[in-house]
């Protein structure tokens, strides 16, 4: 509601009641003083009255005084003409799309060159950060959005700029383990005669079971270097059992170990023998990114040799259509993927090893995705990671669950 507030109205009564023959000079004459009292009287209402009782405040852009701030970011900056006083710290961004900076590099010791090279690892047995691991053919795609692709050491020619030197990656170049997954996803026994189901059956150990003699017979054939067969922890999970293979390709073929265990699936699970159906979900990844925590196993190794009585992983599956996996997504795969939630606010006493990303190596069709983190002590600190994941869960992105590994080779 606006108030406004007349005053001098006895003057306006004097001046119209002005007597003798002079009316019309004098009604033309009100006229006159009455429109220049008007503007008077609204002029010193603007500049006494309604100074103090404004409403509505204009934000304007803080000055932006130092070259730092010239990014182009979205800001708030404070209010000018507020009052006198010292000036406002600049502006903060909203939002900080930067990565994190112990995620990737390691502290160089202001030394002289020939004593920083001697003390930057030279192996996996040496390095005490957490680093990222990321095939060569790789890194144009999974090297996270925001983080300048590695560049070749200065030649004295070309110098090097304080800048560059400051946020230059520390790199270590190993080999490669010539690696390939094979991630069997399975869905929950549904029965083929409901109504002629016994109410003692139990087709969940059913499953158990022939999943784990699946197993020992791809052990048993040394066909892959190592595998695990993990079970949900919770109930009434989408993939109640996840068998995970890792073959090496110069030892196996990919293709034929897939075939083989294709035709090993359908076998094992046949519908009329075992009076129950279920969806199998087998597909080829590649290892495309990892984010690895010392001290480092093998990476060429099983998933046996890093396993200890409480390791629990947390896995993540995603599938997006034909065509979708442009460059910039896949380069944004630490938001979308939940990585980067999972290295941040995963509690400290879970022991995260490793955050694995893989990719299915299928040329045509839908694209599928594999996060993996495993965790050495998940069971015992299970409620915190739970608190994650559901946390991970009201995105309604993927599918996510806890797993404990129930059988390996």
């Amino acid at each position: 509601m606006n108030l406004m507030f007349r005053k001098n109205f006895s003057g306006e009564k004097s001046i119209g009641s002005s007597g003798g023959g002079g009316k019309a000079r004098g009604a033309l004459g009100a006229g006159r003083n009455a429109k220049r009292r008007d503007r008077e009287r609204y002029s010193f209402m603007e500049e006494n009255h309604y100074k103090p009782l404004k409403t509505h405040l204009f934000l304007s852009a803080a000055p932006r005084s130092s070259a730092q701030y010239n990014d182009g970011s979205e800001r708030c900056g404070p209010v000018l003409g507020a009052g006198t006083g010292p000036d406002p710290e600049p502006p903060q961004p909203l939002v900080t799309r930067e990565p994190s900076v112990s995620l990737m590099r390691w502290d160089r010791p202001a030394t002289a060159t020939a004593d920083r090279r001697r003390t930057e690892p030279v192996s996996l047995a040496t390095l005490e950060r957490d680093c990222f691991v990321i095939p060569a053919h790789a890194l144009d795609r999974f090297l996270p959005d925001g983080v300048p692709l590695p560049v070749p050491p200065p030649t004295p020619e070309k110098g090097i700029t304080t800048k560059t030197a400051q946020n230059s990656l520390s790199i270590l170049e190993v080999a490669d383990p010539k690696l390939c997954i094979l991630a069997h996803l399975m869905s929950p026994l549904e029965p083929i005669e409901p109504i002629l189901e016994s109410p003692l059956a139990k087709p969940l150990m059913k499953q158990k079971t022939a999943a784990g003699e699946l197993l020992n017979d791809v052990a048993q054939a040394n066909t892959a270097v190592g595998g695990m067969l993990l079970a949900n922890m919770e109930r009434n999970a989408e993939f109640p059992f996840i068998s995970y293979y890792v073959i090496n390709t110069t030892q196996s073929d990919p293709l034929l170990f897939y075939n083989n265990m294709r035709s090993a699936s359908l076998s094992k699970f046949d519908p009329k023998s075992m009076r129950y159906s279920a969806a199998h979900t087998l597909d080829l990844y590649s290892e495309v990114a990892m984010i690895c925590r010392p001290p480092f196993n093998d990476l060429a190794g099983g998933p046996k040799k890093s396993h200890t009585p409480t390791t629990g992983f947390i896995i993540s599956v995603y599938k997006v259509f034909e065509g979708d996996d442009g460059e910039r997504f896949e380069r944004n795969w630490l938001y979308w993927t939940g990585a980067r939630m999972l290295y941040r606010h995963l509690p400290h006493s879970v022991g995260m090893r490793k955050i694995a990303l893989h990719k299915s190596v299928a040329q045509h069709g839908d694209k599928m995705y594999l996060l993996v983190c495993e965790c050495a002590n998940l069971l015992d600190n299970l409620s915190g990671a739970a608190m994650l994941v559901t946390a991970l869960r009201a995105r309604l992105c993927g599918y996510t669950g806890l797993y404990r590994p129930i059988q390996t080779f």
